[in-house]
């Protein structure tokens, strides 16, 4: 089959990392694809569409003069760009991206126009589906073409109309509220087919936007069970990674500052050493630093846990690694601003590195913690299971598809969503017992390997696409 695939956003986020796997993955079984992506030369290869997309047939659209021009002081997502800025599906102050509903009538037809451009200019692959992923103006922009269409919804685009539900009644807030609104359910009207990631993305899905249950697929992301592996790391592989991570290039950033302002020294290293030369366990955050994260909240659980074990321990027997944040970008109060109020010593924050040291990154830990409100879906919760460490999420969202808490084939832990006590007793239990890690780790792995890898999950498009195609060619 020929299956084009687009996505409005420069190459940062999780749905970058799904275009590039189920794109491969789909190749791999025989298929053609083709890609319609924003590209952004920023001076960071992993925003290159060109480079994260390697290897994959491509149209770019180019959002780097309207990003400059907003460095400039002027508006990146206007008509004064042939090309404008997408716009964010998080309401942020002061970046390039403001979210869809503060951008206006005008700019937002300027916008379908571009991506109508965009689409007509890869007229020749001739697609037999057009695989779309999320929902803003590109849906727009595909209404009129003859070719069945799916959308994938990833759960930022829920959230963020979710959130707009409760602004339309805000004096506050612009007018385009109730545009974006209109114009986002009209194009949801002209989808075919929905995937949704997670059984909470499906039932939102069929709430917000009406959708028929008939006509929208539950299929989670998959992992590259090949990249994301353990490793047969010894001590000093590890305090390696950590000493190049922290000390040599450091990439953590405080608040207001660059990446790097966070340094270590390798006499901070010390801290990850037990006095009989092992190692002490590592608890990973993984993430952006986005308000439903809740990192504030999983600092505050690991200062409650300090507590715990200094009544009668002395210093942690244990660190955290706050791996990500992207540069400059945070809401709420700043997760490093926060560990200094609360006075951690046995938290460090290494930054946002790419996705193939993240790789390696995992194999760091021994558990991974992100007590997210309502988590989409939670990637990275997989590809720390395909490395065999277990995870501890909230009792929402993505995470309750694949996780299990409890029985013979526990994989991981669940705290309650937005109770800091909660998460403290889960994770003072999770350090405090190495065997019961291991365990559970074990099944992560083995259920990743089973039920997540790549060439499962194309298929299970195919098998979409195939009904998609079957439906049109009978519809008289």
């Amino acid at each position: 089959m020929r299956v084009l695939m687009g996505l409005v956003f420069y190459p940062r986020g999780g749905s970058a990392q799904v275009v590039r796997y189920l794109s491969s993955a789909l190749r791999e079984l025989g298929h053609e694809v083709h890609l319609l992506v924003g590209t952004l030369r920023d001076g960071n290869p992993e925003h290159d569409a060109r480079a994260f997309y390697a290897g994959l047939d491509l149209t770019e659209v180019d959002y780097t003069p309207a990003w400059r021009g907003f460095r400039d002081g002027r508006d990146p997502i206007s008509t004064e760009w042939e090309v404008p800025l997408h716009p964010s599906y998080e309401d942020k102050s002061g970046v390039p991206d403001r979210v869809f509903y503060r951008v206006d009538e005008r700019s937002l037809d300027h916008l379908v126009d571009g991506w109508r451009a965009a689409l007509a200019s890869t007229a020749s692959f001739a697609p037999e589906v057009l695989h779309l992923h999320h929902l803003n103006h590109l849906h727009m922009a595909a209404s009129d073409l003859n070719v069945p269409r799916a959308a994938h919804l990833h759960g930022t685009e829920l959230k963020m109309l979710e959130a707009m539900e409760g602004l339309v009644a805000n004096p506050d807030i612009p007018r385009e509220v109730a545009l974006w609104r209109r114009r986002l359910a009209d194009a949801a009207s002209g989808i075919d087919h929905y995937f949704a990631i997670s059984p909470d993305v499906r039932d939102r899905g069929i709430r917000l936007l009406g959708i028929d249950e008939e006509r929208i697929s539950t299929i989670p992301n998959g992992v590259d069970v090949g990249v994301f592996r353990p490793l047969d790391f010894s001590i000093d592989d590890r305090m390696d990674l950590l000493r190049r991570i922290l000390v040599d290039e450091p990439r953590g950033w405080r608040e207001g500052g660059e990446p790097g302002s966070i340094r270590y020294s390798p006499e901070d290293l010390r801290a990850f050493h037990r006095d009989d030369g092992g190692l002490q366990p590592l608890v990973m955050f993984v993430g952006r630093f986005l308000a439903f994260k809740r990192v504030p909240l999983l600092l505050e659980a690991v200062r409650r846990v300090n507590d715990r074990f200094a009544e009668s321990n002395g210093r942690p027997p244990y660190n955290v690694l706050v791996w990500g944040g992207m540069p400059g970008e945070w809401e709420g109060e700043h997760p490093h601003s926060a560990s200094i109020r609360l006075g951690l010593d046995n938290v460090f924050f290494c930054g946002w590195l790419p996705h193939d040291v993240l790789a390696r990154g995992l194999n760091l830990a021994d558990l991974l913690v992100a007590p997210s409100h309502f988590e989409p879906f939670g990637q990275v919760f997989l590809e720390a299971m395909a490395v065999g460490v277990p995870c501890i999420a909230t009792r929402s969202g993505g995470p309750e598809s694949f996780i299990v808490s409890e029985g013979d084939h526990a994989n991981g832990w669940f705290a309650e969503v937005d109770d800091v006590d909660s998460l403290a007793s889960v994770l003072f239990e999770a350090v405090h017992d190495s065997e019961e890690r291991r365990r559970r780790g074990r099944r992560a792995r083995e259920m990743v390997l089973r039920e997540y890898g790549w060439p499962v999950i194309a298929g299970r498009f195919v098998d979409v696409y195939r009904r998609m195609t079957g439906e049109w060619a009978a519809d008289p």
